[in-house]
């Protein structure tokens, strides 16, 4: 694994090194090569560098049958003055497995040395923290193992810390190195990486994504595997084909041959088989070998069975009902690196064995050696049956093989089949794909419309990266001819440029105009659609009072299903605006059919864009928890095609402030942050500043918020943004103004905002500006100004409680109680607080309602109840990752799903359940799926 501690991995190192702290213990598990190692190693390094006393010791197989040696290898860096506190039979016989000392003839004491383990870890342990690193515990020699044992049952873990780590098989407990930690150990199984991880490696951006999408696959997120398979790939003059075998290096064949033996002709050839089917039965197998026609060894049906069985006597293959699968992915991999005549004929072998069409189809590609009409026919068929089927990424890689089989002397057929091509790869979010195939139907003798749409799919497959497709505007320019259509969609694209890498929104605003005319003109109604959502989007952040027009004509005639039923068509628009005008209701009843929609027949980009902007609806509404599991969805979706979309990071950002935690809130919105310079978008890169400001502002970072959010402040002004929701700095701004003391500019920034924001009738951030100013004005010393903040404060709670902004209405009452504490009203402020805290418990969001707690400890009241809830209320505080484990559960993922999400034991999880139950009163998945998806203010 790269020598970097960043994203998942370094979460789950702080949480690992959270949980040494508060349990003496670790016990790190998971299969060889996972990267137990590398997470030992920085949790050492941490506590070296905290000035904890790291002892550390990793065995290799050869140490097991040296007795004592992983004793001396832990204790082989104290000197001898740090031995000197020891009586001496205890000194002397640990001198001895240390060879500092001849060894006695018989062996060391056995009581000495295990009375001198004890002494010496309490006596460092005295002077400062102990961290025991044992890495690899099944490997430690049977007479050391002994010694820590009685070691751990007899030191104080909190001064004395255990990390131990343990190979395990998959779903395996670990049988070493429970004996080794203290009782108070927590057990973890170490994760795979995800694909995002994996991507994120230093030295990986070069790669094509599809590389490490398949690299991630053959690896199952095993990091030895898969740095072993990059550097394969990067190793040769220039990446593999999509369809060739991964190459191995040498160390992974020398590791796979171990485990693979050696198997005769006959049985690599059926294993082989098995290693290129999608989903290899016996009855497929025999098949396979008995095809006449095609080539390959003549084997009978009865010679199958004896080979599938000693596979799995041998642990190569399982079965999962008829279907086998290879015990790891990478068996398969190394199955598959044989010369390309033998993949050719096994391909040819399948493809007559196997009864699904499109199965057939692939296997007979794969095995041709060059263009063939016919079968490049069949594929284009195929591909077009697998779109309708709803299989995205078969349909794409039968399109890409349509392409790849179809003669050159059919020029046109080339050209409709690289765009058919592109469109199912985009279907698929296989955005290099796309362009690849768009950008080889541009290379063809095109017509001046194929021209056209090739450069629109690069576009849309560069998401907000257009400053990289540059060339692709100036081939729309030159193709477009006088064509009415061409030029609606030319100047389509150059509105989005302007919205979204440009800046320029007033110009985005003019080209959608201009493009939604011509369209019509040319009745190309998507394009008129789409032109016209984006007109009205960008007229309503510019403040104009027309905005309503444009998409009041794209309402007023029936919907299609295509693209403008999309995130960027009308009514997702309409949802947009809807949520700016605290029309959240409508708003979530939209985006409701617009994902299910999406889910059923649409891309994964309309899937991730449309829950973002759930995300932001059910934050408006005070929903978190809601929030929170369209938050795990977006992740997922993120991970499985290795691209963070725009508002991913922004919105899981806001989605973790409000209900999840504010450390995981701030790393995603700096992403999002680095993400959006990186590809020169206009758009989220103020709303991830935003939201960073935001999070800055309540981790007691004022100042950092301030600056933060004047960066947002001033790309919106230079954009001609003023909806105080389109990029909403303004509120946060001020409060952070006033917590540095900036009082002057804080009521200055506050009034401005709130003349766009009543003009504009956002009457949500209306109130939230007056809250704001509130807390300007109550901090003076005038008595009057003071009476008249807390009277401004009642307005707003009454505001944002009347149109349903539930955290807003909580963040006014702990304003409230700010003033009314300040006044030295204690009554009063104890009352908001507790209010504030209802509120923020109704709404599941956390991180306010550990504020609000915080604030009420402050009246020195008996307000804490058992579980961190205040005195009377129904439902006490979930600690954070309870609430993590309550939100999973609620949505649907099973104990296993949950432990492996939070990088938790399932056993863990299981005690996590059984407090949340008690804490929230109920006793069933049910009940707290019921509970968490319940809206404030209901019966429950």
């Amino acid at each position: 694994m790269p020598n970097t501690v960043q994203g998942e991995r370094r979460e789950i190192i702080d949480r690992l090194d959270s949980e040494l702290a508060a349990h003496g213990g670790v016990l790190l598990h998971g299969p060889a090569g996972i990267g137990k190692t590398f997470v030992a190693h920085a949790l050492a390094d941490r506590g070296r560098t905290r000035g904890d006393l790291v002892l550390l010791t990793g065995p290799e197989e050869a140490e097991r049958l040296l007795p004592y040696s992983a004793v001396a290898d832990l204790f082989r860096t104290l000197n001898d003055g740090q031995l000197h506190a020891l009586p001496a039979p205890q000194r002397s016989a640990l001198r001895g497995v240390l060879r500092r000392e001849p060894a006695a003839p018989e062996g060391p004491d056995p009581v000495a040395l295990r009375l001198a383990v004890v002494t010496l870890l309490v006596s460092l342990g005295a002077g400062r923290p102990v961290l025991l690193v044992i890495d690899a515990a099944q490997l430690v020699d049977a007479a050391s193992a002994q010694l820590l044992a009685f070691a751990a049952r007899r030191t104080d873990p909190a001064r004395v810390r255990t990390l131990v780590t343990e190979t395990t098989a998959p779903g395996a407990a670990p049988a070493a190195g429970p004996a080794l930690c203290p009782r108070t150990a927590r057990e973890f199984v170490l994760p795979p990486l995800s694909l995002t991880e994996l991507s994120g490696w230093p030295g990986n951006h070069g790669l094509p994504h599809w590389l490490l999408r398949e690299v991630y696959g053959t690896s199952a997120g095993n990091p030895l595997f898969a740095l072993e398979l990059i550097r394969a790939a990067t190793a040769l003059p220039e990446p593999p084909a999509r369809d060739d075998p991964l190459p191995l290096t040498e160390r992974l064949r020398v590791l796979l041959g171990r485990r693979l033996g050696d198997p005769g002709p006959d049985d690599r050839w059926v294993l082989l088989l098995a290693a290129l089917a999608t989903e290899p039965t016996p009855g497929l197998l025999r098949r396979a070998v008995t095809d006449p026609v095609t080539p390959g060894p003549r084997l009978s049906a009865a010679d199958v069975d004896p080979v599938v069985s000693g596979a799995c006597r041998a642990g190569l293959l399982t079965g999962d009902g008829d279907v086998l699968r290879f015990a790891h992915p990478m068996l398969a991999a190394a199955l598959r690196t044989c010369s390309a005549a033998d993949l050719r004929a096994a391909h040819a072998c399948l493809g007559g064995a196997v009864t699904d069409p499109l199965e057939r189809v692939r296997h007979l590609a794969l095995a041709a050696t060059g263009p063939d009409g016919a079968l490049a026919d069949a594929l284009a068929a195929g591909a077009e049956q697998a779109r309708r089927r709803g299989a995205k990424e078969t349909a794409a890689q039968l399109g890409r093989l349509a392409l790849l089989r179809t003669p050159a002397t059919q020029g046109a057929v080339l050209v409709e089949r690289a765009l058919a091509g592109a469109q199912l790869a985009y279907d698929a979010a296989d955005y290099e794909l796309t362009r690849e195939l768009a950008r080889s139907a541009l290379r063809s003798a095109a017509s001046p419309a194929q021209r056209v749409q090739a450069c629109l799919l690069v576009i849309h497959a560069s998401n907000q990266a257009l400053h990289e497709a540059a060339e692709v505007f100036d081939e729309m320019l030159v193709s477009v001819g006088d064509d009415l259509g061409l030029h609606a969609q030319l100047h389509y694209a150059r509105a989005l440029r302007a919205h979204i890498t440009d800046g320029e929104t007033a110009l985005a605003r003019v080209e959608a105009a201009r493009a939604a005319a011509l369209a019509r003109r040319a009745t190309d109604r998507t394009t008129e659609l789409m032109a016209l959502s984006l007109e009205a989007f960008t007229a309503a952040v510019l403040g104009r009072a027309d905005a309503a027009e444009p998409l009041a004509r794209a309402l007023s005639t029936p919907q299609d299903s295509g693209l403008s039923g999309g995130h960027n068509g009308p009514r997702a628009i309409k949802a947009r605006l809807d949520l700016f005008a605290d029309r959240h209701q409508e708003a979530a009843g939209a985006l409701t059919l617009l994902l299910q929609r999406a889910r059923d027949s649409g891309t994964v980009e309309d899937v991730i864009f449309l829950l973002c902007a759930s995300i932001d609806v059910d934050l408006r509404a005070g929903r978190s928890a809601a929030a929170l599991a369209s938050a795990g969805e977006v992740s997922r979706l993120s991970r499985e095609i290795g691209v963070r979309l725009g508002p991913v990071p922004h919105s899981l950002a806001l989605a973790e402030a409000a209900g999840g935690e504010l450390s995981r809130a701030a790393a995603l919105a700096r992403e999002g942050v680095a993400v959006a310079r990186s590809r020169h978008d206009q758009i989220f890169l103020p709303l991830a500043l935003c939201a960073l400001g935001h999070v800055q502002a309540r981790s007691q970072d004022p100042a950092g918020a301030v600056e933060t959010l004047g960066q947002a402040r001033d790309i919106a002004e230079r954009r001609g943004i003023v909806d105080p929701l389109a990029v909403p700095w303004a509120v946060d701004l001020t409060e952070a103004l006033v917590a540095v003391g900036d009082h002057e500019r804080a009521e200055s920034v506050a009034g401005e905002a709130l003349l766009t924001a009543d003009r504009l009738s956002r009457h949500g951030v209306s109130a939230s500006l007056h809250r704001a100013r509130a807390l300007c004005r109550a901090a003076s010393t005038d008595r009057a100004a003071a009476r008249e903040a807390v009277t401004e404060l009642h307005r707003a709670a009454d505001c944002h409680r009347d149109a349903g902004l539930l955290i807003e209405y909580g963040r006014d009452l702990l304003a409230l109680g700010t003033v009314e504490w300040r006044q030295r009203h204690t009554t009063a402020a104890a009352t908001a607080w507790r209010r504030a805290a209802t509120v923020f418990r109704e709404c599941a969001a956390h991180p306010w309602l550990r504020q609000a707690a915080a604030e009420l400890s402050r009246t020195g009241r008996p307000t804490a109840g058992p579980h961190g809830g205040t005195e009377g209320d129904p439902a006490p505080t979930l600690t954070g990752i309870e609430h993590r484990i309550a939100t999973m559960v609620a949505a649907g993922s099973t104990n296993r799903e949950v432990a492996t999400g939070l990088f938790l034991a399932v056993k863990t999880v299981e005690s996590s359940l059984t407090r949340i139950y008690r804490k929230l009163g109920v006793r069933s998945r049910t009940e707290l799926g019921v509970l968490l998806r319940t809206p404030p203010g209901l019966p429950r």
